[in-house]
Parts: C-alpha cells; sequence; structure tokens
C-alpha cells in the first residue's frame, strides 16, 4: 500500500521519483468533487493538475456524482495515481458513501499498484476518524447530514494540513480546541510537507520553501 498524503500541490513533484519514468505517462485518476460547492477561482485544483502535467502524467478527470462503483472500480484499473484534490472533507467522504465507492477505492489501494495520492480535504479522508472536521467552518454545513464520521480507514492517524498558512488558521485553531475528543494520532504539516506511507512505513518529506 502506497500513500502520498500532502497538505498543497508544492510537494506533489515529489512523486515523480515513486513513479516510473518519473511520471511520464502516468495514468493519474484526477478527482476534484471536495470543492463542488465552493464558488470562486479554484486555484488549488488547477495547481494540483499543473503538478501532474508537469511530471508529464496522462491526467483522466473523474467526477463521482456521474458514476457508480462498477464504473469506478473500471476506470481504477490500470492507474497509476488516484488523486483526490481540496475542499470540504465531510462533503468529499459523504459523497464517496453515498455512491458506495469506498469499498472498490480501498481494495485498489491495498493491493498496493496504485498509489493514493490526495492533497489537503484529499490526504484528511484517509483517516478512520474524521469528527474533528466537524468543527471547521466550511464542514459544519454537511453535520447534520453525516450518519457517521467514519473515513477511508486507510491509515490510523490523521492530517492536519496547513499549518503554516495564515487563510487556514481559523479552521485550524475549531479543530486544536476540540483535540481533548480525539483519540487518534495526529500529524500537523504545512503546505511544503508531505506524508510518505508505503505499508508500515511512515516518513514526512519536504521540499524547499519558497
Amino acid at each position: 500500500m502506497k500513500l502520498f498524503l500532502a497538505s498543497a500541490s508544492n510537494t506533489l513533484s515529489l512523486m515523480a521519483q515513486r513513479l516510473p519514468k518519473r511520471g511520464k505517462g502516468a495514468k493519474v485518476i484526477f478527482i476534484a468533487n471536495a470543492s463542488d460547492n465552493l464558488s470562486g477561482d479554484k486555484w488549488w485544483i488547477r495547481n494540483d493538475r499543473n503538478a501532474f502535467k508537469k511530471m508529464k502524467c496522462e491526467v483522466v478527470d473523474l467526477d463521482l456524482r456521474k458514476i457508480d462503483s462498477k464504473e469506478f472500480s473500471k476506470s481504477l484499473k490500470n492507474a497509476s495515481v488516484v488523486h483526490f484534490c481540496g475542499g470540504s472533507v465531510l462533503y468529499l467522504i459523504s459523497l464517496i458513501n453515498k455512491k458506495r465507492l469506498k469499498p472498490a477505492l480501498i481494495r485498489t489501494i491495498r493491493r498496493g499498484k496504485t498509489i493514493y495520492s490526495g492533497t489537503s480535504a484529499g490526504s484528511m479522508i484517509t483517516a478512520a476518524d474524521l469528527k474533528l472536521s466537524s468543527y471547521d467552518g466550511e464542514d459544519r454545513e454537511y453535520v447534520k447530514k453525516m450518519k457517521d464520521f467514519s473515513g477511508l480507514g486507510l491509515v490510523d492517524f490523521l492530517i492536519i494540513p496547513h499549518v503554516n498558512n495564515v487563510d487556514f488558521l481559523g479552521g485550524n485553531v475549531r479543530i486544536i480546541k476540540q483535540l481533548h475528543k480525539n483519540l487518534q494520532p495526529l500529524i500537523f504539516i504545512d503546505d511544503n510537507k508531505a506524508v510518505l506511507v508505503e505499508d508500515d512505513k511512515i516518513k514526512i518529506i519536504s521540499v524547499k520553501s519558497t
């Protein structure tokens, strides 16, 4: 099992050395649904996409709202990477559950041939418990719709991204105030770091800040 859990697009270039031909021609399933309900310029999606294009990957857009579980499973075949962009944590996991895509996604990642990649919310949903996200202002509107707060359960920790980004300070402070309710390990990363998971090994990697 291989996971590349980033805070932002800054570190995605580090994935190249873990792909055949440094990513050239690698199929990337690109999922941007976490931002479905957000307005304005979604620059972070553009940044994620550009990072993979710089590696000369084959970027294949996939809208989870328009497929079923069988189509999803088929789309994951021969993919080198499945990448989830940032946005709303609770909306994204709710959509995955509603479409019943979780089993196929977990099965594919656990086989180890496809790398799970995420930025921000895309990294956070890999945890087993996403309750802390309910205290983030951007996710509060989805709380009442949640039957439970289970994530993908691919890792036994929760990523808290953007710790060096002032734009996310408010949300992170609200989450930190609720840490006494959290029972899982947390890994705080800034926008120049990512968590690399390879089977039972966990490593924090980084790029130089600009």
